[in-house]
């Protein structure tokens, strides 16, 4: 909720500016023409600045300034909690900064390529997870391997040791086969080797967070877009012949009703099994083509060419269905998907590709310099005073302190990285023996530095990331202190908002109004017979029941009239009691007027949205007022109007 606030915050603050012509001066603090011009464009969409712009703009400016720097005085860029969020929103801003743009810009031309298209692949897999021995990992790959060999011989068939071996479950059912699928429908590692390997042939074994992998690659087809469909199931097994041919039986009537006009979402709310569609008519969503969706089930939807139109019945393992298409959109662009393809590779193993590329070209930049001993590590460990609770009082080796990291101006020692290693494991006696977790930890250790230092780099780096990041400091203050100065104040300042409405009442009135009873028909016949019963005190229900015994449609709304228009009357003209019937956009209508309410101000528990609005903009307007009389401003006006056309990217 904040965040999208703060972006939509007009006037933001940056520090990247040059010392350039200063324009404002609030005390003894000096803003410059190109900060105020910075805001200035980035708000304005036409290319020359005219004076009357400028000088309202300075003014709003001004009111901005005043109240950042009020924050500041109050000491609100301190709390815990303002650190804490803008801590929150600088590790997103930083993220950009923090990769290999270059491979990064690879990764997402290859997503899109293979957003664009769609391979069949089946597989073979022997389970290997976190918690499997490195006795049993490595039988599985060695299992693996020897099959990577066998399958090379064409006359082996892939699906039918994926149907004897393969412990997945798409070995038994399809002999390994997948379907179609496409980018991030994968784990990263697995969708490589799919679309890396030459059609037809077996993949090298792939190592995935599930296990060690044989991948074929069947066919490689355009992607077909999206279809919103709904659908109508009938459930069975498919292994109990009786019970799927009752579902069949059903479902083709089913069919018929549709091809004998009945209502698609009517017929899915009655009969479809699936529950979570059926109260919706059917209704699914959006289908991808490669959706990880049944083959049976894609093609029928994708074989529908028009909205509207509904397919035959045909089975799933999951039972019968007919599909309805609702709506289709074919696959975008690459400029349209770009962000959304960027967005999902941060998310996704690939960005590990950048990362690392990123901390590869750090090591260079920085003239990187290593000099770690697991041995030395160990020694220190195993020393017989360390002592895990309190290591900077351990009387260890002098070794503790030798430097294992150099680059740029810093420097880490063995000390340092114990105390990474306790703050990040819990058990730290186990790296007295494991020395390859120890230099796959030092490896952890040594990114982790790398780029934490980065980090304190990238305002200096980076001054469009220096003045974001000013952007969004400046406005979580702005928010803090305006919630606290106006907001919230005006919603708990009872006394104040009650003595501001009495002072200000005459600003909210209701006016003239009616409570009325409105009747509406379709012809005059019926309108005065209405008319007739009203006169004679016969009771709503009497009347709707006489009424449309004649078969007459008629309609009554209850409601307090304070607009005369639609009804072609006045507040004057109407009497209390049925008023003669006036006929309006080819309806008749009957007024019977129960009450006569006439102007009067509103009571605050009656207004009170509008009225803490209003009170709201006057603490504003005091609050801004005493920040003007309290410090000293001063404009250049000389260099405001020195301000003439938008400079050219």
């Amino acid at each position: 909720m904040k965040l999208t606030w703060l972006l939509s915050i007009i006037f933001i603050s940056s520090t990247f500016f040059s010392q350039d012509q200063h324009i404002l001066s609030i005390n003894d603090q000096k803003i410059y023409k190109s900060e105020f011009e910075q805001i200035y464009w980035k708000n304005k969409k036409e290319k020359l600045a005219t004076k009357e712009d400028l000088d309202e703009y300075i003014e709003l400016f001004i009111n901005f300034k005043l109240k950042v720097l009020a924050a500041e005085e109050l000491g609100l860029d301190t709390v815990k909690k303002f650190i804490n969020e803008l801590n929150g929103y600088k590790i997103q801003l930083e993220k950009p900064y923090l990769i290999d743009t270059a491979i990064n810009e690879a990764l997402i031309k290859e997503a899109y390529y293979r957003t664009i298209n769609e391979v069949e692949a089946s597989h073979i897999m022997l389970k290997v997870t976190a918690t499997s021995t490195p006795k049993d990992t490595l039988k599985a790959w060695k299992i693996m391997d020897s099959l990577s060999r066998l399958l090379k011989n064409p006359n082996v068939s892939f699906g039918e040791v994926a149907e004897e071996i393969s412990e997945c479950p798409s070995g038994k059912m399809d002999k390994g086969n997948l379907g179609y699928f496409s980018a991030f429908k994968m784990v990263y590692p697995f969708e490589n080797a799919a679309y890396n390997t030459p059609v037809n042939k077996v993949s090298n074994v792939v190592k995935t967070r599930f296990g060690y992998h044989l991948v074929k690659p069947n066919k490689l087809r355009k992607a077909k877009g999206r279809v919103k469909v709904a659908h109508i199931m009938i459930v069975c097994d498919n292994k109990k012949e009786n019970e799927c041919e009752v579902a069949k039986n059903k479902i083709e009537t089913i069919y018929n009703n549709l091809k004998n006009n009945a209502s698609f979402e009517e017929q899915a709310k009655e009969f479809s099994n699936d529950r979570n569609s059926a109260h919706k008519g059917g209704e699914l969503g959006w289908i991808n083509s490669g959706g990880n969706v049944y083959p049976s089930f894609e093609n029928a939807i994708f074989s529908l060419s028009q909205n509207n139109e509904f397919s035959a019945p045909f089975q799933t393992p999951n039972g019968w269905h007919i599909v309805k298409r609702l709506d289709y959109e074919p696959v975008k662009s690459y400029d349209e998907l770009r962000y959304e393809l960027k967005n999902k590779i941060q998310k996704d193993a690939r960005a590990q590709k950048t990362r690392k590329s990123f901390i590869n070209n750090l090591k260079i930049a920085y003239n990187l310099e290593g000099n770690f001993s697991a041995k030395k590590i160990q020694s220190i460990l195993k020393h017989k005073s360390f002592d895990t609770t309190n290591i900077l009082g351990n009387k260890t080796p002098k070794t503790i302190y030798d430097i294992i990291i150099q680059f740029a101006d810093q420097k880490f020692t063995n000390l340092e990285f114990i105390a990474f290693l306790a703050k990040t494991s819990k058990y730290i006696s186990v790296y007295k023996t494991d020395s390859e977790m120890l230099e796959k930890m030092y490896d952890q250790y040594l990114n982790y530095s790398l780029i934490e230092y980065e980090k304190t780099q990238l305002p200096n780096k980076y001054p469009e990331f220096k003045a974001l990041l000013k952007e969004y400091r400046d406005g979580i203050l702005l928010f803090d202190i305006s919630d606290q100065m106006i907001w919230s104040k005006a919603i708990k300042d009872t006394a104040g908002l009650k003595s501001f409405y009495e002072k200000n009442k005459s600003k909210w009135k209701y006016d003239n109004r009616v409570k009325a009873e409105i009747y509406t028909c379709d012809d005059k016949k019926t309108a005065k017979k209405i008319l007739k019963f009203l006169k004679k005190e016969i009771n709503y229900d009497s009347i709707m029941k006489l009424v449309n015994n004649d078969q007459l449609a008629v309609k009554l709304n209850k409601k307090t009239i304070d607009d005369f228009k639609p009804y072609a009357t006045s507040y004057n003209d109407l009497k209390l009691g049925p008023n003669k019937p006036t006929s309006q956009n080819e309806k008749w209508i009957i007024l019977n007027v129960i009450d006569k309410l006439p102007q009067r101000e509103k009571y605050l528990n009656e207004a009170e949205g509008i009225i803490v609005s209003a009170y709201q903009n006057h603490l504003e307007k005091e609050w801004i007022n005493n920040l003007r009389q309290e410090n000293k401003i001063e404009v250049n006006y000389e260099s405001l109007y020195s301000i003439k056309e938008k400079p050219k990217n």
